[in-house]
């Protein structure tokens, strides 16, 4: 399995005047030829879920799970145009660092 992070943006506001976006993390397989979400794997869990380690990403990764989200993140940091997207894996980044440094 060759693990690569799929990130897209979903906005959930019920009007206008109150947009929300909420920026989705999924792991996909990039072997796999198919588009996502046939190639989907797990979701990239939060900071904490990273931290209990009990989350599906975690069992599958094992003790390669911190390291390869960073990976994931600092990937998706360079590559990233959309400023949004682009904010919420920064800020993830951040995270991570500060609890695991």
């Amino acid at each position: 399995m060759k693990p690569n992070l799929f990130l897209f943006k979903r906005d959930i506001g019920r009007t206008i005047e109150n947009p929300k976006t909420i920026v989705h993390f999924v792991i996909v397989d990039s072997e796999t030829r198919k588009n996502y979400p046939l190639n989907f794997v797990c979701v990239l869990p939060n900071v904490q879920g990273l931290v209990k380690g009990q989350t599906m990403f975690s069992r599958i990764f094992g003790e390669e799970s911190v390291p390869l989200a960073k990976r994931l993140l600092a990937k998706a940091l360079r590559r990233e145009s959309d400023l949004e997207i682009k904010s919420q894996v920064g800020h993830r980044l951040k995270m991570i660092d500060q609890c695991y440094s």
